[in-house]
């Protein structure tokens, strides 16, 4: 795919980030999964007010709870796999963060909020 005047071979990209880091997108998924589950028990015990993601709270109001939470970490792992596509180097730290940022909101989600 050509970019602003540079190739770009996506599918090389993700397939290179795939095969190098394919520990790092196993805990990708496995925080994902977390994040997912404990965002399920605090909004069920708060509401979708208390997300901190707007579109998260906006797809749980519109879609309810589970499909919701469901699409808002689906779009995650999308954004993850367009950016890892695009750079070898800035995706695979962009996939480091977002790991980083997943683990953070698991302990944040559970978190008790008296």
């Amino acid at each position: 795919m050509e970019i602003l005047g540079s190739d770009i071979p996506l599918k090389d990209n993700l397939l290179f980030s795939l095969k190098r880091y394919r520990v790092w997108w196993a805990i990708l998924i496995v925080t994902i999964i977390f994040d997912y589950l404990t965002t399920l028990y605090f909004v069920s015990k708060l509401s979708s007010d208390a997300e901190a993601n707007n579109v998260v709270a906006w797809l749980i109001d519109n879609l309810g709870l589970y499909i919701g939470v469901f699409i808002g970490k689906f779009l995650q792992l999308i954004a993850v796999v367009l950016i890892v596509s695009l750079s070898k180097k800035v995706g695979n730290l962009f996939l480091l963060i977002i790991i980083v940022l997943n683990c953070w909101a698991v302990v944040m989600n559970t978190i008790p909020n008296y």
